[in-house]
């Protein structure tokens, strides 16, 4: 498009480290040298969006060297420099942290001739501007890109190891974004919402409101429609259900397949696993595009207390232990020096040495940056290492250990005898959670709220899973300190 002649347009289809197929698209005019370059997604789009969110110290070459996907859907921006790039305003790209502030001030520059010359003020805010962008550019300021893509198809390269710099955060589309990214029909929208025809708020779970005293910043119980305690799929997830659930009625609700947007039916019911607690299980199918899912969701109140898991792993049965990992759990190896944050892996239904299987699958596709050629040959050999260690354990070529520890005690280990607790090779601990984890879930929130309401009536109460007074002030109450003390701990 820039000299009107035939160039030449090289085309690769590719799978890159964040769980996506790619369209690579080159082209170059041998007359003119123009050169340009995109990305298009060939693959299916994430479950969830995800948000990214890079600090970039000032002369800090290697993070403004980090690889940057960024795709049709996503947002881009700075916000020391009040920049925003909205979808579309960059074509899908693979570049770097430079290269994409680069190709911001590029655009800026393009029509500044133009743009000073009818308005001289606003040339010269714009000339102050591109001076600031050019420094975070150059790594001579410090500042924060944020990379946030509704269609979760976007990726900015991790360090290695631990990264105290970058995070991740995945979270359930609305109605709009799904719109927006084609999941959802805006027409088909509208007219499902004059009609009152059960389209939910959200493809997914709805959004928490920051100041919703119920749920907190992350959402709790029913608050998390979608968001289930474990993910599964086939018929060996079918199977493992079967071990512990017969289901007695199956309820059939009107919903939408959240991969196509088209409607579907969603199936559940709720049933018991003994030593563990009261579950829902559900499960999505839709005929349109043949997108299956299948959630547990965890019943009842929430747990007064944490609980953590170890199991030492040194028989061949241990590695076909049931494991139910739910989101909210972290999952430790000491031995390899190995934890995996809440909310890593999201929810499993599998055994443990699948869970083994489901860390090492994807730690290789979000660490390929220091796996490939273009690594650098200590962080190459030191991963390379880790991974040998790692599948050991897969193996069982030596003992290890497994923790488990999930602050809403919503996951669970398969036992070899009847009562968990008396495994001998297993053990169950209840903690105390920390004020952190009370925040984090909304449990602060709840406890205030509960105690605010009891404050005229002269008592404090909390609600078990029954609905019934667990705790009742007035006169006596002075006998039971501990009990006071741990008044709203338990709520629904």
């Amino acid at each position: 498009m820039n000299c009107y002649k035939n160039g030449e347009t090289r085309m690769l289809l590719t799978r890159i480290p964040h769980f996506r197929e790619l369209t690579v698209c080159s082209f170059e005019c041998t007359h003119c040298g123009t050169r340009n370059n995109e990305v298009q997604f060939a693959g299916a789009y994430g479950e969830m969006g995800v948000r990214y969110t890079l600090a970039v110290a000032a002369r800090d070459a290697q993070a403004l060297s980090r690889q940057v996907v960024k795709s049709d859907s996503a947002t881009a921006s700075v916000p020391e420099l009040e920049l925003e790039i909205p979808p579309g305003t960059q074509r899908g790209s693979i570049t770097t942290v430079e290269g994409l502030l680069r190709d911001a001030a590029d655009a800026l520059r393009a029509l500044q001739p133009q743009r000073t010359a009818a308005d001289p003020a606003q040339g010269a805010a714009v000339e102050a501007f591109l001076a600031r962008l050019d420094a975070c550019a150059a790594g001579e300021a410090a500042f924060t890109l944020k990379l946030d893509d509704p269609a979760g198809n976007s990726y900015i390269e991790a360090g290695a190891g631990a990264d105290p710099t970058m995070s991740l955060e995945r979270y359930e589309r609305t109605r709009e974004q799904a719109a927006a990214i084609g999941l959802l029909l805006p027409a088909e929208t509208e007219a499902a919402s004059s009609s009152g025809a059960g389209v939910p708020e959200a493809v997914g779970a709805g959004e928490i409101a920051p100041g919703d005293v119920h749920h907190g910043s992350k959402a709790v119980g029913a608050a998390a429609a979608h968001r289930g305690l474990a993910r599964m799929g086939g018929a060996g997830a079918e199977a493992l259900l079967a071990r512990y659930a017969a289901p007695e009625e199956v309820m059939e609700l009107p919903s939408r397949c959240a991969a196509c947007g088209a409607p579907c039916t969603t199936r559940m019911f709720h049933t018991d696993i003994p030593f563990f607690k009261d579950v829902i299980l559900m499960s999505d199918s839709c005929d349109v595009c043949g997108y299956k899912n299948a959630e547990l969701k965890g019943g009842g109140g929430v747990s007064d207390y944490g609980r953590r898991i170890t199991l030492h792993v040194s028989e061949p049965d241990d590695l076909r232990r049931d494991v139910i990992k739910a989101e909210t759990a972290s999952v430790v190896v000491p031995e390899l020096e190995l934890e995996v944050s809440t909310g890593t892996l999201g929810g499993l239904v599998t055994t443990v040495e699948g869970l083994v299987q489901a860390v090492q699958t994807a730690l290789k596709n979000t660490q390929s940056f220091h796996l490939g050629d273009s690594a650098r040959v200590d962080d190459r050999a030191a991963w390379r290492g880790f991974f040998a260690r790692l599948e050991g354990c897969a193996a069982l070529r030596a003992p290890w250990t497994l923790v488990l520890q999930d602050p809403l005690a919503n996951s669970f280990v398969s036992s070899v005898v009847d009562d968990p607790r008396a495994d001998p090779r297993m053990t169950i601990e209840d903690y105390v959670r920390s004020a952190d984890e009370d925040e984090e879930y909304g449990i602060t929130h709840l406890r205030a709220h509960a105690l605010a309401n009891d404050a005229g009536s002269g008592r404090l109460q909390t609600v078990g899973e029954e609905g019934e007074e667990s705790c009742q002030g007035g006169e006596g109450s002075e006998s039971r300190p501990t009990e006071l003390a741990d008044a709203g701990r338990q709520v629904a």
